[in-house]
């Protein structure tokens, strides 16, 4: 089974969009793909709540009602389960990119899982690094449907 890290990119583009391109994606049943994400992904959703509930102009109610579907589909794991190797190399891995990504990328090393996330920087950096455990959709398509 393939072992999917949500970004929190990922989270946000389906509560903006949930009938979009990511948001159909993410929650589609994929039985043979196991969907995770950390706890940090709920700071980063609550971090953007307001902007969230402008753009998309939901009433928080609603926002919530649309966030609980989404986050049934995904398997949180606590970052305090990932082990000391897994932090140090996932933070030289982010350091120069963007250190708030470092739990997702932690937990796809962990794991032995792939990142799903929508930041083109994150995905360029890491792979200039040789992390290969790291797609956009697109690729992450190809990878799902063969």
């Amino acid at each position: 089974m393939t072992k999917l890290v949500i970004d929190s990119n990922i989270l946000i583009s389906t509560l903006m969009n949930p009938k979009g391109i990511v948001g159909t994606f993410l929650l589609e049943d994929l039985h043979h793909v196991e969907k995770l994400s950390c706890y940090m992904l709920y700071v980063e959703v609550f971090d953007k709540k307001e902007k969230i509930i402008k753009y998309t102009k939901l009433e928080e109610g609603e926002l919530l009602e649309v966030l609980y579907m989404i986050l049934k589909q995904i398997n949180f794991v606590n970052e305090l389960q990932i082990s000391e190797e897994s932090w140090v190399k996932a933070e030289e891995l982010t350091s120069d990119i963007d250190v708030k990504d470092i739990s997702f990328v932690a937990m796809a090393i962990e794991t032995g899982g792939i990142l799903w996330t929508g930041d083109k920087k994150l995905i360029r950096g890491l792979t200039n690094k040789g992390f290969e455990q790291v797609v956009d959709l697109e690729e992450l398509r190809n990878l799902i449907r063969t």
